[in-house]
């Protein structure tokens, strides 16, 4: 494999990826009867935006675990929606009860 000098320095001064847990908000949700089966979402916190956006492009399609603040957790898939920076479509493999402003819990489900 062939490194250029540009993309050696990048690699060192790249601001490191956010560590696991993420927190995220729900912008919108798509239910089904009175619970999500998919949801939209960003960064919680303005300060971890561009990190979060960095770890969608490098988990375009990661297999994740959701929690919710009750505790209650769902098996989910999440997606990097390209044409909007820093969002992220979860879908959800159990369908939970969530909210548009929620905020979530994203943890890297290891067992899938």
């Amino acid at each position: 494999m062939t490194i250029n000098r540009r993309m050696f320095f990048s690699v060192l001064l790249a601001p490191p990826l956010p560590a696991m847990p993420l927190r995220v908000t729900v912008l919108e949700t798509f239910n089904t009867g009175t619970t999500s089966a998919a949801v939209l979402v960003h960064h919680a916190e303005a300060a971890a935006r561009d990190a979060f956006a960095q770890w969608l492009q490098a988990h375009p399609n990661a297999a994740i675990r959701v929690r919710r603040e009750t505790g209650e957790e769902a098996p989910a898939t999440i997606f990097r929606v390209r044409m909007c920076f820093g969002r992220g479509l979860i879908l959800m493999q159990k369908a939970i009860r969530i909210q548009e402003r929620d905020v979530l819990t994203v943890l890297v489900d290891e067992s899938r």
